[in-house]
C-alpha cells in the first residue's frame, strides 16, 4: 500500500468575484409598473453608494487574501490564518478563503474549526470538489473511515475524474473492508487516470481485492 500522500488541495489562483446587478426601470415600462414618473437620478443616489460600498468591501477582502496566500506558502501559519480571516469578514462569500483557511486549520490540528470552513466553501461553491475532498481528509486524520469515504464520494459527484478524491475514496473502501459496484468503478477510472507507480501497484491489488469481494 503507497504512503499516504493526501494533500488538501488550496485554491490559489482562480476566485469567483460575486458581483451583484442593480435592476431599475428604463424608460419602455412593462404594464403595471407605476406610471408616476421617477427621476432616475434619486434612484441612482440610493443605489451607487451601496455599489460602491460592496465593491470597495470586496477589493479589500481581495487584497488580504492575496496577502493570506503568500504567507499560506511560506508557512507563516498564524500569520495567514489572521489575513484569510480579515478577508473573510469583508466578504464572506470568498469562498477560497474559506477553503484555504480550512486547510491551515487542519495542518494545526483543529479538525473541527477546519470541517467548519470546508462546509461554508463547499456551500459557496458547489461545482468545485476541493472542500468536500478536505473534509474526506480532516475525516480519514482522526480515523473516521466511513465519514471520509461520504466525503470523498461527494467531491466525485462534483468531478467524477477527481484523482485526489479518487485515491481518498479508494482507500477509505480498503479501510472499511468494502467492496461494491461503484468502488471498481472508482478503482477502474483512477488505473486510466495514475501516474504514480506506487499508486498503480495499489490500485491492482484494490481492483482484485474487490473484484473477489463481488464474486
Amino acid at each position: 500500500m503507497p504512503k499516504t500522500i493526501f494533500n488538501a488541495h488550496v485554491c490559489r489562483s482562480s476566485i469567483l468575484l460575486f458581483v451583484g446587478s442593480a435592476l431599475a426601470c428604463s424608460g419602455a415600462l412593462m404594464t403595471g409598473c407605476s406610471s408616476t414618473p421617477t427621476r432616475s437620478g434619486d434612484a441612482l443616489s440610493e443605489i451607487d453608494p451601496a455599489i460602491a460600498y460592496s465593491k470597495r468591501r470586496h477589493a479589500e477582502a481581495l487584497e488580504h487574501y492575496q496577502t493570506a496566500s503568500a504567507l499560506h506558502l511560506d508557512d507563516q501559519t498564524d500569520e495567514a490564518l489572521a489575513e484569510y480571516r480579515m478577508a473573510i469578514e469583508l466578504d464572506k462569500k470568498l469562498y477560497a478563503a474559506w477553503n484555504n483557511m480550512g486547510q491551515l486549520l487542519m495542518e494545526q490540528g483543529n479538525y473541527a474549526d477546519a470541517v467548519s470552513a470546508f462546509k461554508v466553501a463547499s456551500g459557496l461553491e458547489p461545482s468545485d470538489p476541493r472542500p468536500q475532498y478536505n473534509m474526506g481528509i480532516a475525516y480519514q486524520r482522526v480515523g473516521w473511515a466511513k465519514d471520509s469515504f461520504e466525503h470523498f464520494v461527494s467531491a466525485l459527484e462534483r468531478d467524477p475524474n477527481y484523482l485526489p478524491a479518487l485515491r481518498g475514496a479508494i482507500r477509505a473502501a480498503d479501510m472499511l473492508g468494502a467492496g461494491t459496484e461503484p468502488i471498481l468503478g472508482y478503482i477502474k477510472t483512477a488505473q486510466l487516470r495514475e501516474t504514480d507507480e506506487e499508486w498503480r501497484e495499489y490500485l491492482s491489488t484494490q481492483y482484485y481485492r474487490v473484484q473477489a469481494l463481488l464474486k
